[in-house]
């Protein structure tokens, strides 16, 4: 009699088991393929960190460069405007007149040398016929300076740099008493101070500060009509 064995129910149940985890397997396995890539995280070496370093000191390298370049060109353009300047101060000081009248008002109404009652020798200058308080500006540059004399009144000197002294009489009061002047600044202003017969301005030029020249020609040597 042929006999037939028949798998115990303990060994189906293992077979079962395997075919159900194959299964398993295979349908995860598409999945898993299905996915993304995870990160691969990037290992800094020694060298990209040489790198980042030198690439930073490039950059504050290039930064300190600007700024400095900057500081340079702002002073180059400081030089430049200085020098435009000071070309122009001396343009102007070459076409400055360097010699002016004592006055505005043209006309003399008494010369140099004249004798007369109102002298106690000879008149060592030249009269003005203006009113009191006419403005009375320096005729040459140079340095001024101020006193009270009985017979002049009250006086402005200015003292020119070759020495010339040029002599401002019978104030009424004075606007600068010291210091540099320009010609044509108003140092003073004409009155009826001291020996005199009316407002009026006496001016006198004493080369090197010493004996009165007369006036009128020295002024038109130095291109000057006061007539």
């Amino acid at each position: 009699m042929l006999t037939i064995a028949v798998p115990s129910v303990a060994v189906m149940g293992v077979a079962a088991a395997a075919v159900t985890s194959v299964a398993a397997e295979q349908d995860a396995a598409p999945a898993a393929q299905a996915a993304p890539d995870a990160p691969v995280p990037v290992v800094q070496t020694r060298f990209d960190q040489q790198l980042s370093g030198l690439t930073r000191n490039a950059d504050d390298f290039a930064a300190r460069a600007g700024r400095a370049q900057q500081r340079l060109d702002l002073k180059q353009r400081q030089a430049a405007e200085a020098k435009r300047k000071e070309e122009e101060a001396r343009r102007k000081e070459a076409l400055r007149p360097k010699f002016a009248l004592p006055v505005t008002q043209r006309g003399l109404s008494a010369y140099f040398g004249q004798s007369g009652e109102h002298w106690m020798s000879v008149h060592t200058g030249i009269d003005f016929p203006v009113s009191e308080g006419t403005p009375v500006m320096a005729v040459t540059d140079g340095t001024v300076r101020t006193q009270w004399n009985p017979a002049y009144g009250n006086m402005a000197m200015v003292t020119a740099p070759d020495g010339t002294e040029t002599w401002y009489c019978h104030l009424s009061g004075t606007r600068i008493r010291g210091g540099r002047v320009q010609a044509g600044t108003v140092i003073a202003y004409s009155g009826n101070t001291g020996n005199t017969t009316g407002p009026h301005l006496h001016f006198e030029v004493r080369p090197g500060g010493g004996a009165p020249v007369d006036p009128l020609p020295w002024l038109l040597e130095h291109g000057i009509d006061p007539r």
